[in-house]
């Protein structure tokens, strides 16, 4: 450009484009104006220089638009396009010259949009069914596995009880779970956090893709894993819902329809359909434990897990004694036995159940302490000891666990609970961990207090599916 600023000079041209001011521009948020104002050379000069990467010597690409701004925009074409054919059949003549190139833009700008709306509503529909499947996609594991690997639980409650800041991995998954539980409308007691995300997964190879892409093997360290050990509920099939948000309300069918046979012209009968909700509320189990300030030092791997696995215990023990408390209250059969418990009483249970609609191949049975002293007490119940072998009562998987509570009354009596426990019952966990760090409590005994905070809920489902059989000794 000469002093003048008459003559400007383009020595390289990287691309063409075709610039102009359009009645309906590509992006909404596009703008044209024209301007008189004096400027200094210099800041000519700038202002070239601003729009034009340094590097690579790249124009600016113009911001991606998200889906609801090419619906808009695409309406607005569209729209353009109906009120062009309106005036021209209103005023009964053939478009103009202008009118018919406003009109062919309108029509492929609106077929282009189509294309690419129905392109990002299909990935948008694959992320949200991927969200509510708990799934992670090959690259979140990635980086998952990669700050899994550098946590420590020593090292972060060591950080906290010398009122050091939380730093790398610690620091990252603390904000994560900040971030997770206000997102729940939830508050974060603690200064160590573990997001869900790093909790709900398995340990398992994701592909990276591609011919021969082969596999990336990851490994989530013990103290995560530990924390995140599942609770007995879980593994008899609980339908559990992970990354839950307050509050969740599930219709639910609680009278099946029926029909009736009638004849051409008789009335039909009320099917009977009767339908309510189950609500879950975020509801906050606590567990407690003691660090030495000798052990905190020490750290390691193997200490994060011991102290993990006694935290996930007293969390474990809680959820379990109100699932199986939940699924007690609402078995939708209950058969109080006056007496030794007889074979009968097995396979009523597993009728009710079946009558009702559950999935025997489901299906599994749960024993309290005094039950389990029955069942295998080879004179007490000597009627139904052939059916009580290899851990499996009358064919079907058999736990025996203290969270699920003998009937009140005598040492002996007994509790076992039958069921289809996906259809039975519901398990909701809100977020991940959160863990307060107390260094001053237990500061007499060198002993730092580590308080585990957890929110969850649970509710039964569908009665039908629980059968319960208890007062028999």
């Amino acid at each position: 450009m000469n002093e003048e600023r008459t003559v400007r000079s383009v020595d390289k041209v990287r691309q063409l484009l075709d610039v102009s001011p359009v009645t309906y521009p590509a992006y909404a948020a596009a703008t044209v104006q024209a301007r008189d104002q004096q400027l200094d050379i210099d800041e000519v000069i700038a202002d070239a220089v601003a729009d034009t990467d340094t590097e690579n010597n790249e124009p600016q690409i113009p911001q991606q638009m998200n889906l609801n701004e090419m619906k808009a925009t695409r309406a607005k074409h569209a729209d353009r396009f109906e009120e062009l054919v309106n005036v021209a059949e209103t005023e009964n003549r053939d478009w103009t010259n202008n009118e018919q190139e406003e009109a062919d833009l309108c029509k492929r700008e609106v077929e282009r949009l189509d294309g690419k709306i129905a392109r990002r509503q299909a990935a948008e529909d694959m992320i949200t069914r991927q969200a509510q499947m708990g799934g992670t996609s090959v690259s979140e594991a990635k980086e998952v596995n990669r700050v899994n690997k550098s946590f420590s639980l020593s090292r972060a409650v060591n950080a906290v009880a010398v009122g050091k800041a939380l730093e790398g991995a610690e620091a990252e998954w603390a904000q994560e779970a900040n971030r997770e539980m206000q997102a729940r409308g939830l508050n974060m007691a603690g200064q160590i956090g573990i997001p869900a995300n790093a909790l709900y997964r398995t340990a398992d190879d994701f592909q990276t893709g591609g011919a021969g892409g082969g596999f990336v093997p990851t490994a989530v360290p013990g103290a995560i894993d530990a924390l995140r050990a599942p609770t007995m509920a879980e593994r008899i099939g609980v339908t559990t819902i992970n990354n839950a948000t307050a509050n969740l309300q599930f219709p639910r069918v609680s009278a099946k329809a029926s029909g009736t046979e009638e004849t051409e012209v008789s009335a039909d009968a009320d099917s009977g359909l009767d339908m309510d909700t189950v609500t879950l509320t975020p509801t906050r189990v606590a567990a407690k434990t003691l660090w030495s300030k000798q052990l905190m030092l020490q750290g390691g791997a193997a200490v994060d897990a011991l102290i993990a696995r006694e935290l996930s215990a007293g969390v474990n023990e809680t959820i379990d004694k109100a699932v199986f408390a939940a699924a007690v209250a609402g078995a939708g059969d209950t058969n109080a036995v006056a007496g030794a418990l007889t074979y009968a009483d097995i396979t009523d249970a597993e009728k009710a159940v079946l009558a009702a609609g559950g999935d025997l191949s489901r299906c599994a049975w749960i024993g309290s302490p005094s039950a389990m002293s029955i069942v295998k007490g080879e004179a007490a119940v000597s009627s139904i000891r052939a059916v009580v072998e290899n851990n499996q009562l009358d064919g079907f998987t058999t736990y025996f666990t203290p969270n699920l509570a003998d009937t009140a009354g005598a040492p002996t009596v007994g509790t076992l609970l039958f069921g289809d426990y996906a259809a039975g019952m519901l398990l909701a966990f809100f977020g991940g961990i959160d863990l307060l760090v107390d260094p001053y409590s237990n500061a007499g005994t060198a002993q730092i207090a580590l308080h585990v905070n957890k929110f969850y809920d649970t509710a039964v489902r569908q009665s039908g599916a629980l059968a319960l059989v208890n007062d028999f000794s």
